[in-house]
């Protein structure tokens, strides 16, 4: 597992061995930063909901988003995002917080933040609990004017086509995996003064 672009180009990062997670592979690691390459420029915060080994956020920081946060329940994960983000020099722009994913969008509502790109890949989750946190993503008002939330599920797992004011406007699929794109609708945006970070 290594960075695949940026300014830690090549950089490897430490894994979690066994199956407790299903890391993101490279090559879809690369498909996703590809697909919202154009969002990057100008994103200032990442959020990983569930942050496994924190190789997504750091990704994000590599190719120039000023701020990631990491979210995690697992205190192994949380020690392995510390680990990887020691090994880039990256302390100083992210936070890593052991909580859960619905703790962790209550924590940018109530702090009155707002985040870029929202990624999520749990390990084992169903379509009903991927709609539950995208109604709260949504609820919350916790992603920007022109914010991502981006899915990694099973392909099998059949997601939502809209959530409140989140909108899916790209799916693929990579073997059994299957990259889901949401955006909000335009002109529901109703906080863009909030601040970005907490």
């Amino acid at each position: 597992m290594r960075v695949i672009a940026g300014e830690k180009r090549g950089k490897i990062l430490v894994g979690i061995s066994g199956d407790k997670i299903r890391p993101t592979t490279d090559k879809i690691k690369g498909a996703i930063f590809s697909s919202i390459q154009a969002d990057l420029r100008n994103a200032k915060v990442f959020v990983d909901l569930f942050g496994g080994s924190g190789a997504m956020g750091i990704e994000a920081l590599s190719r120039g988003v000023e701020m990631a946060y990491f979210f995690d329940s697992s205190r192994e994960s949380i020690e392995i995002i510390k680990k990887n983000v020691a090994l880039t020099g990256y302390e100083s722009r992210v936070k890593i917080i052991q909580t859960t994913a619905i703790k962790g969008i209550e924590m940018f509502h109530q702090n009155k933040a707002v985040c870029d790109i929202i990624f999520m890949d749990p390990p084992y989750i169903q379509g009903d609990s991927f709609g539950e946190l995208l109604e709260m993503i949504s609820e919350k008002e916790i992603l920007s004017e022109n914010g991502k939330v981006v899915i990694e599920s099973e392909k099998s797992v059949i997601m939502p086509l809209e959530k409140n004011n989140l909108v899916c406007y790209k799916t693929k699929k990579y073997g059994n995996s299957k990259i889901s794109y949401f955006c909000r609708e335009k002109n529901e945006f109703k906080n863009s003064s909030l601040s970005g970070e907490f």
